[in-house]
């Protein structure tokens, strides 16, 4: 979630893409072993081809460059869902503003 470490990716992607990996958001790159770094490269290359293959996201104003709203949102697993159940194990999905004061939605079951 640090953006100091990979910028540019935004908090929605980032969200989804530790989700995808099975990693916990609050964990430092540094922690991640090789199996978690390579969970994560394919979390973060899965998501951002999925959101460009739907135009983005559009919560509120966004537009793609032809002036439509991206249809992304409707495949978010877990930003924007907190307190729903995970779509992986079914837990309840905890959303903290404590990472980086950011909105971070995860599933402590799955996310480790």
């Amino acid at each position: 979630m640090d953006q100091r470490v990979i910028v540019g990716l935004g908090n929605i992607y980032a969200n989804e893409a530790c989700w995808r990996a099975g990693v916990d958001p609050s964990r430092s790159a540094r922690e991640l072993d090789p199996l978690d770094a390579t969970a994560l490269h394919g979390g973060i290359t899965s998501v951002l081809a999925d959101s460009i293959a739907a135009r983005g996201t559009s919560f509120r104003d966004y537009r793609d460059a032809s002036g439509g709203k991206g249809d992304f949102e409707r495949s978010l697993a877990v930003y924007g869902r907190g307190g729903e159940p995970c779509l992986r194990c079914g837990a309840r999905l905890v959303e903290t503003h404590s990472i980086d004061g950011r909105s971070t939605v995860l599933c402590a079951r799955c996310q480790k």
